[in-house]
């Protein structure tokens, strides 16, 4: 579920004057990863905010993971999450200066809104359908065909290195059945 609530916040961002610059942003001191950063984004004025983004309510580590993160890299921390699990999360984040987007569990978007999501998702499915097609070796396509799972698939070839060279979201067999599917 959070990775899907990731790419759809993603989708979401412009709608509320946010343009995303990366996603998974590690942060690393002196060679070592001391944090990542859901989303890196951008606003009009060009104020970097560090995103922190909860599928469900937002706690009060999440909070000061938000607000550590961002001052990291000297950005504005920002929670997107579906509320508060305690009242405490809700304080810190003020004393903190943490701003808080609070998702209901359904969200209505205008046209405009609806139409630059669906772009959004359709652009990313095209990319990983792409990126499979011109990324299998015949050897993969021909176990991708012929077998009825991922296990099937990971006994004739090498799943390691058939899923390092593909995008996350083609890390499914699913997805791959169909891009070869369609490449055919």
């Amino acid at each position: 579920m959070g990775a899907r609530f990731e790419r759809y916040i993603l989708d979401l961002l412009p709608a509320l004057g946010l343009f995303p610059k990366a996603s998974r942003y590690r942060i690393y001191r002196n060679g070592v990863e001391v944090g990542e950063i859901d989303i890196l984004a951008v606003d009009g004025n060009g104020n970097t905010y560090a995103v922190e983004v909860k599928a469900g309510k937002i706690d009060i580590s999440g909070v000061r993971q938000a607000y550590t993160n961002a001052k990291l890299i000297g950005a504005k921390p920002l929670v997107i999450a579906r509320g508060y699990a305690e009242e405490g999360a809700r304080e810190l984040a003020k004393e903190l200066g943490v701003e808080v987007v609070l998702l209901p569990d359904y969200i209505f978007l205008s046209i405009d809104d609806l139409y630059t999501a669906f772009t959004n998702a359709f652009v990313r499915s095209l990319a990983v359908i792409t990126a499979i097609i011109t990324n299998l070796q015949e050897d993969e396509v021909e176990a991708i065909e012929s077998c009825p799972d991922v296990n099937c698939v990971c006994e004739r070839v090498n799943c390691e290195d058939l899923f390092n060279k593909l995008p996350r979201e083609a890390r499914n067999f699913d997805t791959l059945l169909q891009a070869v599917k369609i490449a055919k």
